[in-house]
């Protein structure tokens, strides 16, 4: 069975965070969410968890995603897919669910499929700006060329730190063209200090606006 890349695990935190009290990012939600994006009726109303944990619950929580993926009753398409292509559909699912994962497949070839992600952007009829960069995020991986990466290294000591990932291009040059970051090394650690500086561009953009 298929299991996700580097990539598809770095689009899916950079998007979900990881958070170690629970909470509901929409309050009309019906069960909490904790970690790395865990949700469901496990999660309780003021519970936290260590970080070892969320790492344990994302861990646990891609396997169950990646099923859904290459199950060919969700995905009949599934022995097509490049690599990239899985990686950005179990990010879908782990962010749309299974039912929206058989419904985006069902009767599409990989092509349709990649054109009908940008579709789930809304929430309770409101199409939500966080979706529509994360759905964004996800086409750009799944139109990324195959570069046969089932030997994938570390990312974090492989990867060109003078480049963004593929999945994050669109994103890196919006922030960069509003100034809340420099343009250079956007695969970089970020420091406290440097995430210091980018919050206090945030904040006068904000201030600039009202």
């Amino acid at each position: 069975m298929r299991k996700i890349s580097t990539s598809g695990i770095a689009l899916i935190k950079s998007f979900e965070g990881c958070r170690l009290i629970s909470y509901k990012p929409v309050q009309t939600e019906k069960h909490w969410t904790i970690g790395w994006g865990h949700y469901g009726p496990d999660v309780l109303q003021g519970q936290t968890i260590t970080q070892e944990q969320a790492d344990a619950m994302l861990v646990e929580d891609l396997s169950k995603y990646e099923d859904y993926v290459n199950n060919k009753a969700y995905v009949p398409i599934t022995d097509q897919l490049t690599q990239y292509q899985f990686d950005a559909l179990v990010s879908f699912t782990y962010n749309c669910g299974a039912g929206n994962l058989k419904t985006l497949c069902d009767g599409r070839n990989v092509a349709q499929v990649g054109q009908s992600i940008p579709k789930y952007n809304k929430s309770s009829g409101t199409t939500l700006s966080g979706l529509v960069r994360r759905r964004q995020a996800e086409l750009d991986l799944f139109n990324s060329p195959d570069t046969s990466i089932e030997e994938e290294k570390s990312v974090e000591l492989e990867k060109d730190i003078n480049a963004p990932s593929k999945w994050a291009e669109t994103s890196w040059k919006e922030v960069t063209d509003k100034g809340y970051f420099d343009g250079t090394r956007p695969g970089a650690t970020v420091t406290r200090e440097e995430l210091g500086a980018v919050v206090s561009r945030l904040l006068r953009y904000i201030d600039q606006k009202h």
